[in-house]
């Protein structure tokens, strides 16, 4: 990833901040973008994505709790369920380990049930997520299904076992990529690992972003208390300043 188009902050980081808040902090740190996780109690969901919008900052995506192949959630319930965001805002959801096999006629229905709320399989970004679906199902996945994915530094480190392993992997989640979330982390034993600061690991992360596309959303997803450190160096590996 030589550039991103847009950079920036997840709701995660701080989830007491509401919509206009997070877009104020953001755009304070030289970020033009935000994620936002539905569902999970963030303050960003009182006043929404027209807040968020109205000072010029975009929306990567809404995460959503929807896990693709899991019988427990049931496509017949989704609109009742789940807070889709406005048609064009892609939604971010996990996918059930098996979701491709025992699962796969679940993870159509649910698509179709997604589709039916206005969110297009190619705006359906899937995480890559500890204990969640590995790389060749994901890949079948999105070259199936036309969903695409959402590479969590972390998150992909834990999946596949690995540092070494991850960075094989990403050649080919690359092509299937829209966005990516990074946070610091011990490269080494992930799962031990607090959030750290970016620079704790610039030489694995730089390693994810230059083998991601260009127009792939990078944002910071971290709790380790220095996004005006970690923001400004994201953007400075990305190019952009």
């Amino acid at each position: 990833m030589t550039a991103a188009v847009r950079v920036g902050l997840s709701s995660g980081c701080d989830p007491k901040l509401t919509a206009s808040e997070l877009a104020a902090l953001t755009l304070s740190l030289g970020g033009d973008v935000v994620d936002l996780r539905a569902d999970k109690g963030h303050r960003w969901e009182e006043d929404g994505l027209p807040a968020v919008r109205a000072q010029g900052v975009g929306v990567a995506f809404v995460g959503l709790s929807l896990v693709l192949g899991d019988p427990r959630w049931d496509p017949e319930t989704l609109h009742r369920s789940l807070s889709v965001p406005d048609v064009g805002v892609p939604v971010k959801v996990f996918a059930a380990d098996g979701c491709n096999t025992s699962g796969r006629e679940l993870t159509l229905r649910q698509l179709q049930a997604l589709e039916s709320l206005g969110v297009r399989p190619c705006a359906v970004l899937v995480e890559t997520h500890h204990g969640y679906a590995t790389i060749p199902e994901l890949l079948d996945l999105c070259d199936v299904f036309g969903v695409r994915v959402l590479v969590d530094t972390m998150g992909l480190v834990r999946l596949v076992g690995g540092a070494d392993e991850a960075l094989r992997a990403l050649p080919l989640l690359a092509p299937r990529t829209d966005a990516v979330q990074v946070k610091g982390f011990d490269w080494e034993s992930p799962e031990l690992s607090r959030h750290l600061a970016l620079s704790a690991c610039e030489k694995p992360t730089r390693h994810v972003l230059d083998a991601l596309p260009r127009t792939a959303t990078a944002t910071v997803e971290s709790k380790a208390g220095c996004l005006d450190r970690d923001v400004p160096l994201l953007r400075a590996w990305l190019g952009l300043s």
